[in-house]
């Protein structure tokens, strides 16, 4: 049995990408590519598709809530989102009913058979490391606040206690208040530290 895809990227590389991957394989067929949901949606009307298969980036929004809203409209559509390796997204994929999630920087091999999965069980999800990214959200749902995970995250991108006070509306006092309880909580006895420690536990994902 032939598994009929459409494709959706707002970059034409990863289009031209995913054509190519796509070409080699005979169970597999590109029936359409768009560079929108927009597009994508007008695409399953004509073509009827197996599995779509979205990039997290596309021309008119997210791909992940692009996932959603096809979910909610073609409930027996396999559904792939590509995106960076974040904990976050692979849950909120999850939640979202998504068939598979998978880091664009993952193997060939484990897309292709991501879209098989898709078209085969469009309502099971599957994901590399799902075991590991639910313990990381136990885990850490008790460590920090969603306001001192937005400090990590800009502790992340370099910002300096002014341009973290400035970022997020706060003095510079209640922003070295928040360093405080970050650092005491994760053990560590800086930024930098703070910033590897979050970023192993799975708090904040690794800068891209």
């Amino acid at each position: 049995m032939t598994v009929t895809v459409v494709s959706a990227a707002s970059a034409t590389l990863t289009r031209a990408g995913i054509a190519a991957a796509l070409e080699g394989e005979p169970d597999l067929q590109l029936v359409g590519a768009a560079a929108s949901g927009a597009e994508a949606l007008s695409l399953l009307g004509k073509q009827l598709p197996d599995v779509v298969l979205l990039d997290l980036d596309l021309a008119d929004g997210n791909g992940l809530a692009w996932g959603a809203e096809l979910r909610r409209s073609h409930p027996a559509l396999g559904i792939v989102l590509l995106a960076a390796r974040d904990d976050d997204l692979l849950l909120r994929a999850l939640e979202a009913g998504i068939s598979a999630f998978l880091p664009r920087t993952e193997e060939l091999g484990a897309i292709l058979a991501a879209v098989r999965h898709a078209a085969a069980a469009p309502a099971s999800f599957t994901a590399p490391d799902l075991a590991g990214a639910l313990s990381r959200r136990r885990s850490s749902a008790t460590v920090v606040s969603p306001r001192e995970r937005e400090v990590l995250h800009l502790l992340r991108d370099g910002l300096t206690v002014p341009q973290i006070a400035a970022s997020l509306g706060l003095s510079e006092s209640t922003v070295k208040t928040y360093l405080a309880r970050i650092y005491d909580k994760l053990g560590v006895g800086g930024r930098e530290q703070a910033v590897i420690a979050a970023t192993d536990r799975g708090l904040i994902p690794e800068k891209g």
